[in-house]
């Protein structure tokens, strides 16, 4: 891991997806949080029941489940 994520240049924060998936090892909190230390700029761990919807710049969260924001 490079600990680099560009986002495809669409916004200005990265993605952690499917956070605690059921047999996705890897995709605990835990391993979100040291992702997020790892790439130093703004990021959002989400569960498959949270998107993130950008608008004029400003992100929302829209969920019914796990989420966090890392300022970065």
């Amino acid at each position: 891991m490079t600990g680099e994520d560009r986002a495809l240049g669409l916004v200005d924060f990265s993605i952690f997806p499917h956070l605690d998936y059921p047999g996705f090892d890897e995709n605990t909190m835990a391993c979100a949080e040291r992702w997020a230390a790892e790439i130093g700029g703004p990021a959002y761990a989400i569960d498959d029941q949270t998107a993130v919807q950008v608008v004029d710049g400003k992100a929302t969260v829209i969920t019914e489940g796990n989420w966090r924001y890392f300022g970065g």
